[in-house]
Order: structure tokens, then sequence, then C-alpha cells
């Protein structure tokens, strides 16, 4: 029951701060306008903040642990509020450096790890035995996956839908490996995640009427990165240390392969362009929704990869 609550409360609030959400960000600008690196022709308003609010809302109604609350709101709300701070910006004509986002996203990152909420060990692939890690490096480890999750959702977001979807369905991985590992709050905010996007992503289909921004890219990223550490690396297993990066596989080789394309050019790693590899099938032919179909497609590809060796090594 608490499942079934999780999930249609995530979409019902959500979907009720919509209709705010939309006239707030006309009332005040908060729009996306187009731009040569952009594909979307007229401003569209950025409504990432329903998804922080509503997602917030519902799993505080929820009985998950309060350090593990605490430390997704406080590092939720910072990881929104640094991109929101973006968009603001943005939508003035500005341009925010990338320094502060990371500054912000590693305080994210810290006020999570101060909740409780860490990679405290690895598994030894030759043993099979754990590696437990010294606090610094517990500390470095959980920084870097949670500041890397976090910037791989925001890169996705190049085209309506791709993103949001993309979390949806890693969201509902990340739900089927909680259960199988019976680890009932990361299962809970799993499934929040999952109504949260999925109401999100009606609104941010081809043609979208809304946005998530930076702020909600960031917001995503940060609470599927959450999940990942208090559910599958939990696990104590080499494949629930793997299964998050299987599940991730699609945005990680993108990124990998455009800041390694980027460097061999001479470029700024943090200089977006359209090299993605959403980009690359607009170019090769196909129209908005058939790109994010197929990246879709793949994403579950990559899903279904990580549930089959997840499977097969139980068995």
């Amino acid at each position: 029951m608490q499942n079934l609550v999780a999930l249609l409360g995530a979409v019902a609030v959500v979907t009720a701060l919509m209709p705010l959400g939309r006239k707030l960000a006309l009332t005040y600008g908060l729009l996306d306008k187009p731009s040569p690196r952009k594909v979307h022709q007229a401003p569209v308003p950025v409504v990432g903040g329903a998804m922080w609010l509503g997602l917030i809302l519902v799993m505080w109604a929820l009985p998950v642990p309060r350090a593990l609350t605490v430390g997704l709101t406080l590092g939720g709300t910072v990881a929104f509020a640094v991109g929101f701070v973006d968009d603001w910006v943005k939508s003035r004509g500005g341009d925010f450096p990338a320094w502060p986002k990371l500054l912000g996203q590693i305080l994210a990152a810290g006020l999570l790890y101060t909740s409780g909420v860490s990679v405290y060990f690895l598994t030894n692939p030759f043993s099979g035995g754990l590696i437990l890690l010294p606090p610094v490096l517990s500390f470095l480890v959980t920084v870097i996956w949670v500041v890397a999750v976090t910037n791989l959702i925001n890169f996705m977001d190049g085209l309506d839908g791709l993103a949001c979807g993309i979390v949806t369905i890693a969201a509902v991985t990340m739900a089927v490996i909680s259960y199988l590992y019976a680890q009932s709050a990361s299962l809970l905010i799993s499934l929040v995640l999952v109504g949260v996007s999925v109401a999100f992503v009606r609104h941010n289909f081809n043609p979208a009427r809304a946005f998530m921004g930076d702020g909600g890219a960031y917001f995503l990223g940060f609470t599927l990165a959450a999940v990942s550490i208090d559910g599958a690396f939990k696990s104590a297993t080499l494949v629930g240390l793997l299964a998050p990066v299987l599940v991730l596989g699609l945005p990680i080789a993108d990124t990998v392969y455009n800041i390694t394309r980027r460097l061999r050019n001479g470029q700024p790693v943090y200089v977006a362009d359209k090299g993605h590899t959403h980009h690359r099938l607009l170019q090769a032919g196909l129209s908005q929704r058939q790109t994010v179909l197929v990246m879709y497609l793949i994403s579950v590809c990559f899903s279904l990869t990580a549930l089959v060796v997840l499977f097969a090594s139980r068995w």
C-alpha cells in the first residue's frame, strides 16, 4: 500500500502543481529562450520547481528514515537552487559560470553525506569480500558519484522529454533493484521519483509545454544518485555496485564520448554544443520524437542488461 501511495501520490501532487508552476514562470519571465545550440523555436516556461516541491512533500509523508529524508531535502534543495539560479540568469540573457555550479553540487553531495547516505565500502572483485573505505575516501567517492550523476542527467536534457524519460526508466529499474535487495526506503524514494517524472513528462514530451531547466535536471540527477547509494550500493555484492552504472549506461557513454571529443578538439568540457548523441540522431534525419524514442529504447536496453545480470548473479 505504501508503494502505491508513493507512486500515485507523486503523480497527483506534481500534476496539481504544474499549472501554478507554469503561471509563475510566465509571470516572472522564467523562460528557456531559443538559441543556436537549442532545438526549440519559441520560449518555453521552466517549471522544474514542481518536481522539487512535489517529491519533497510526498517523501515527508512516507515512512522514510528521517536522516535520509533530511539529507535528500537539504541536498536536493541546494542542487535545485543552483540550477534555478542558472535558469534565472539565462532567462535574462546572462551566463552563470561553471565553478559556482560545481561548488553548489559538491555542497549538495556533502549534505547528503552528513545525513548518513554514503558509499562506505567497495566489493573486492577477486575475493568477493568488502573493502571498507576510510571516511575521507568514502566522502570523496560519494561526492564524485553524486556530482557525476547530477551532471549526467543535465547533459541529457537537450530534447523534449529526453532527460525526464531516461530518469523514469532508471528510477523504475532502481525500484526493482531496491525491491530485490529489500531496501524499503530506497524503494519508496524510487517510486516517488518515478511518479514525479511520469507526471512531468506529460508536459515535457514533444511539443513541450514546460521544461525542467537546470534546476529540475540537477534535482532529478541528485535524487537518482542518492537512491542508488542508499539502495544498490548497500547490497554488498559486485553486481549491486555495477547495476547503477549499467542503468545509467547511456548518459555515461554519451558524456565520456563528448568529453573525449572536446578535449581532442581543444574545447572546454563544460561548454555545451550540438555534439551529443541526440543531436547526431537529429542530424541523421530523425525527428525529435523519433530521436527521443530511440534514446528511450537504448536506455531500456541498458536497464534490462543490469536486471539480467542481477537476476543471473542471484541464480
